[in-house]
């Protein structure tokens, strides 16, 4: 296969009808994968009494998650290049499926702790290929608005998926939330492998590959990606304490606090709605104008916590920024990434923003303890301003790489 060292054009007659159905049985997956990956967080106080453990140790297992993503995602994504990609997705929504059933059987902590871990491998690997595969199935017209939809499951997963599979575990036991969870991710895989296309990455003899270092795609990747890590990092300082924001530095009661998360969710859902449409019409500036946003939204937080109104109206602002964030960061990935990088490309960034939520979450901590939650949202918008620079340096420069240049075997 020939693939350009220059920025990838995705044709627009790749794809002439949008593959709508397609993308959604993408995009389902993304939402159950990502409600599977929050349960711990969703059932903390039932899963500590069955297994009769403190509820901190359910806490590890939502930290064993992230790490186990940044060590494994890229590894297997490499290994898995060359096989057709509808069969990894279906692969890896299956072996999900298996470890939360397993985990709905644990007898004991440690054994939920070795199942979370494999479903982990298998989330990391999923969340590695879905855009590359997603990608493969659009014309470069479509890109923005496909990738929304499919990243679109994960915001859904949060509003929507989350609470529902809470409100089960309540209602029956935190295992029949585990269990039904990872039966409808074994009958998506089913469905995933009968319905989707083929996706192959025809190998290429490595005498006719230039050098990575030739890569003109390379540069923008490298902004992109640190802008990415800079993202988790902002949104974790500031997201994992908001509660402790809105009762203290906020003065807000805790029953009006879970009204303004269900508006930061909410208003996450108009962000991914929006975020196709503007990645498409606006492809260089639409991340950074929405990074700016995020500034906007974490600096009235810190200079205005007592004021309710500006309050409430920058954490719909921060939600909507956060639903349309991780679509349009991808669809820049894909946009820059030339096709011999394009798998390595959205792996990376699945662990840089692992990186920086595992950063944000313990920095955060001591931020808070130290100055208290308001100085977690003014550090979050010095460190979302950064980003933003880097997103418009990286899109300059992969503008500038997207001229025609000479091929080489990739």
């Amino acid at each position: 296969m020939t693939s350009s060292t220059a920025a990838v054009v995705l044709p627009d007659t790749s794809a002439p009808r949008f593959p709508l159905s397609a993308l959604l049985l993408l995009s389902l997956g993304v939402f159950v994968t990502v409600t599977a990956e929050s349960l711990p967080a969703g059932l903390m106080p039932e899963m500590a009494r069955d297994l009769g453990v403190d509820p901190l140790r359910i806490g590890l297992l939502v930290s064993v998650w992230a790490v186990v993503v940044i060590a494994t995602s890229i590894p297997l994504t490499r290994a898995t290049r060359r096989i057709d990609r509808r069969i990894v997705v279906a692969a890896s929504l299956a072996v999900f499926a298996v470890a939360n059933v397993a985990t709905a059987f644990a007898p004991t902590y440690e054994f939920a702790f070795a199942t979370r871990a494999v479903a982990a491998v298998a989330h990391g690997v999923f969340w590695a290929i879905v855009i590359v595969y997603a990608s493969s199935l659009l014309a470069g017209a479509q890109l923005g608005r496909g990738l929304a939809l499919v990243t679109g499951g994960g915001t859904a997963a949060t509003v929507l998926g989350l609470p529902v599979a809470t409100a089960l575990a309540q209602l029956t036991s935190w295992r029949v939330s585990f269990g039904v969870s990872g039966i409808g991710m074994l009958l998506l895989a089913a469905v995933v492998y009968r319905r989707l296309p083929r996706s192959v990455v025809e190998p290429v003899a490595a005498g006719d590959r230039a050098p990575l270092r030739h890569d003109r795609s390379l540069p923008p990747l490298v902004a992109f990606g640190v802008a990415g890590l800079l993202i988790g990092l902002a949104q974790f300082l500031a997201f994992v304490y908001i509660r402790p924001y809105l009762a203290e530095s906020a003065g807000i009661a805790d029953g009006w606090a879970s009204a303004l998360l269900f508006v930061f969710g909410a208003a996450g859902m108009v962000g991914v709605a929006l975020a196709g449409s503007l990645a498409d019409r606006f492809p260089r500036t639409a991340l950074t104008a929405t990074l700016l946003v995020f500034v906007g939204a974490f600096a009235a937080l810190a200079a205005a916590p007592h004021a309710t109104a500006v309050v409430v109206i920058a954490l719909a602002l921060w939600g909507a920024g956060t639903g349309a964030m991780f679509p349009l960061i991808q669809t820049a990935l894909m946009r820059a990434a030339s096709d011999r990088l394009r798998d390595l490309a959205s792996a990376s960034i699945v662990v840089l923003f692992n990186v920086g939520i595992a950063g944000g979450s313990w920095a955060g901590g001591q931020l808070a303890a130290t100055y208290g939650p308001t100085a977690n949202m003014a550090v979050s918008a010095a460190v979302v301003l950064l980003a933003a620079g880097l997103t418009a340096f990286g899109a300059t420069l992969a503008s500038r790489r997207a001229a025609p240049a000479s091929d080489h075997r990739g």
